[in-house]
């Protein structure tokens, strides 16, 4: 029977769509797997820090990171660029200066929004790389879906820090894909970009480091016709070639580390549970904590999946045996030198995890049943497609409200203690966070909570001393740092930071000492260096002083702090002329320093440069309105071109921002004495000597008030104060 002419019109009308499915496959599919995964990690955009590792690599380290010709110093420090860590990463860093530089400041949409993209293109590769392996099309594309919206794999592309492993996948897969290309075709060009792409990863990650390893068995594994090829030699010393100059640089950035036990055997042994962990959250994506603890029951699991892939690796007849040993080499290359590292009261990170579960992806893929991809019963297709729609859907709904934690501090560990409320570390990071928003209290409710978890946690009392000094409570801060470094002697932070709290209390020598201490542990602890000189300023031993603030930017280049206060020196010095050029540097460092602009202001201001003096204290009040010094300057300088009105109304700003200012109420009274209104003037200086008996000068001007006045008897006895006050 003839079917009716409008389903003859239906079925026609979606020939040609299919047909130029088919015919572009090889372009759609790719761009098909690189919308998804970006589509699904678009609203991570609009989140913000997480105060996990990004406030090291990046908020603390702005002012360096916003200089772009700082470029090349990334390849010579490590990646918190202090020289103080075991972690080589330029290219995290070269990407994070990018970002600022292409979205103007320090925006958290910036650096998501890469993280998304480069997410994004590391699926078109993995899609690419897997077409390379003897993987039917809609098996590579299914899986390289799934893998790249899995919930393992979420803090992978929410995380800001996890930049360096989405740039260590994306080029290692750029490596591999060229590596076959060249040895497919035999063209010296794709040997180079091999080259290129591995070099890069290596300076993403050390874990680049294994990859020749692959590569070579990658060749004995697919490409092995006939005994090795003398030609490729080359490669090995093309390898070796990047490896000796990535050691050279890693070695100037680094040096040497002491890593005590966090790195070497002993960490190994206790990582080994990565193993089955990760092979249990990959095939059982469910309760991925955001910083994981391990849990038997995963661990258990994982065992029972690495024996049922064993029992694949010798029954399942489809691939070979080195095929399938190449797949577990990937695996285990590229995990092995994450589990080389212990950190405390963190078992394993998941964002770690992506470039090695690309082995056991391979390997799931290759070894299915050649009869499941050839089925041809329309129920059996629809079923499996149905299936792999229907387990993609719900991967993206997990991975979506996985996300959803990064998108603040706070959110991010409320999430982590719900997850593991029995982590100290967890109590004292949300801790750092309240500190920095100003509740002081609930941030030291968490450090004693933390405490109470762990009586012998340094960093509980280390930071819950840093709560005690931010609320002026220094002699519980002093204890709480002597707590801490019984515990671990050897952070040179918690001397510096009882150094600090010495010197809030008045104790120069012992804050000295603690400084001291400091150096002696990290002799390029700059923050150090730079107190040390501020103690020796206050002390008057200014030649002392000096010295320390040069170690402090010798050993720092990048610390405003140091230029700052150096200027200061040279501004008490009267060298007006290097306090500026110290002030210029400090606001180049960091374009929102508004007391070095203050600063700068008085410098240009002692050498007559008026227009550059007005324009630096305007630019101060401009990036911080609530700065009263800025306003209290401004104003004399209005004072001293004779604009009274102008110079009352700075006085008046800086009093309404500060209503303790002494100097500005006495100041003010001089306006108010130079234009006549003595009354006024008389009430400005009476405020001042309330507020500073010692003042001088306030009793000297109001006795010059009192003498216009014709009172004389009361101008007598405020001069007598002058005298007396000014031998």
């Amino acid at each position: 029977m003839e079917k009716p002419a409008a389903d003859k019109i239906n079925q026609h009308s979606h020939q040609p769509f299919l047909t130029f499915l088919n015919k572009n496959k090889n372009t759609i599919l790719p761009i098909i797997v690189f919308c998804l995964p970006v589509l699904l990690y678009m609203p991570t955009v609009g989140f913000g820090f997480s105060y996990f590792d990004d406030h090291d690599l990046i908020i603390n380290k702005i002012g360096f990171l916003s200089d772009f010709r700082n470029a090349p110093q990334a390849f010579v420090t490590d990646a918190s660029l202090i020289k103080s860590s075991r972690f080589y990463r330029p290219l995290q860093t070269l990407s994070y200066m990018m970002d600022i530089q292409l979205s103007g400041g320090n925006n958290p949409w910036m650096y998501h929004l890469t993280n998304v993209l480069l997410s994004g293109l590391t699926a078109w590769m993995l899609f690419l790389l897997l077409r390379k392996f003897p993987i039917p099309l809609k098996a590579a594309f299914i899986g390289t879906l799934l893998y790249s919206v899995h919930p393992l794999f979420t803090i992978f592309t929410a995380w800001i820090p996890s930049r360096g492993d989405v740039l260590l996948t994306l080029f290692s897969l750029l490596s591999f894909l060229f590596l076959i290309e060249h040895l497919q075709k035999k063209k010296a060009v794709y040997l180079l970009l091999h080259w290129a792409a591995f070099t890069i990863a290596l300076f993403c990650k050390e874990t680049a480091a294994l990859l020749p390893l692959l590569f070579i068995i990658y060749y004995f594994t697919f490409s092995f016709q006939k005994p090795f090829e003398k030609k490729y030699l080359i490669n090995i010393a093309l390898y070796g070639l990047s490896g000796m100059f990535w050691l050279w640089l890693r070695s100037i950035a680094i040096g040497v580390l002491s890593m005590e036990n966090e790195v070497g055997l002993f960490p190994l042994i206790s990582n080994l549970r990565t193993i089955p962990e990760s092979l249990t959250n990959f095939f059982l994506p469910f309760n991925i904590e955001l910083i994981p603890s391990f849990s038997l029951f995963k661990t258990l699991v994982g065992a029972g999946l690495i024996v049922l892939m064993v029992v694949i690796f010798f029954l399942n007849k489809d691939r070979s045996k080195k095929e399938k040993f190449f797949c577990l080499a990937w695996f285990f290359c590229l995990l092995l030198p994450t589990l080389l590292y212990k950190e405390g009261f963190i078992d394993y990170l998941s964002h770690r995890l992506f470039l090695p579960l690309i082995g056991i992806l391979l390997f799931g893929l290759l070894c299915i049943p050649k009869k499941w991809l050839e089925e041809k019963k329309v129920k059996r297709k629809i079923l499996v497609n149905g299936g792999s729609f229907g387990v993609f859907a719900l991967l993206s709904i997990f991975t979506f409200i996985n996300s959803r934690p990064y998108s603040g501090p706070i959110a991010f560990w409320n999430t982590s203690i719900s997850q593991n409320p029995n982590n100290p570390m967890n109590y004292v990071n949300r801790g750092y966070v309240k500190l920095l928003g100003h509740d002081v209290q609930g941030a030291i409710e968490d450090y004693s909570k933390a405490v109470e978890l762990n009586p012998i946690f340094a960093p509980a009392y280390y930071n819950r001393g840093n709560a005690y000094a931010e609320k002026g409570d220094f002699d519980k801060a002093i204890k709480d740092y002597d707590k801490a470094i019984e515990l671990n002697p050897r952070d040179a932070n918690i001397f510096y930071n009882r150094g600090n709290a010495y010197a809030a209390k008045g104790d120069a020598e012992s804050a000295v000492k603690d400084y001291r201490t400091a150096i002696e542990l990290y002799p390029k602890y700059a923050e150090a260096y730079n107190n040390l000189g501020l103690a020796y300023q206050a002390a008057g031993d200014r030649k002392s002083a000096l010295r320390e603030y040069d170690k402090a930017i010798e050993s720092q280049p990048s610390l405003a702090e140091a230029y700052y206060n150096r200027g200061n020196l040279y501004l008490d010095m009267g060298d007006f002329k290097n306090a500026i050029r110290d002030y210029l540097k400090a606001v180049d460092l960091n374009p929102n320093y508004a007391e070095a602009y203050n600063n700068a202001g008085l410098s240009y201001q002692a050498v007559g440069d008026q227009e550059n003096a007005l324009e630096a204290y305007d630019k101060a009040i401009e990036l911080k309105p609530g700065l009263a010094e800025a306003y209290y300057n401004r104003g004399n300088f209005y004072l001293m071109n004779r604009n009274f009105n102008l110079a009352i109304g700075e006085y008046d700003k800086a009093i309404e921002v500060k209503p303790d200012y002494a100097q500005a109420y006495g100041v003010r009274g001089i306006a108010y004495s130079e234009k006549g209104d003595l009354d006024t003037a008389i009430k400005d200086y009476r405020k001042a000597i309330e507020m500073n008996p010692g003042d001088a000068n306030a009793y000297g001007n109001l006795g010059n008030a009192y003498k216009a006045k014709g009172m004389h008897t009361e101008a007598e006895r405020n001069f007598h104060m002058y005298r007396k006050l000014t031998p």
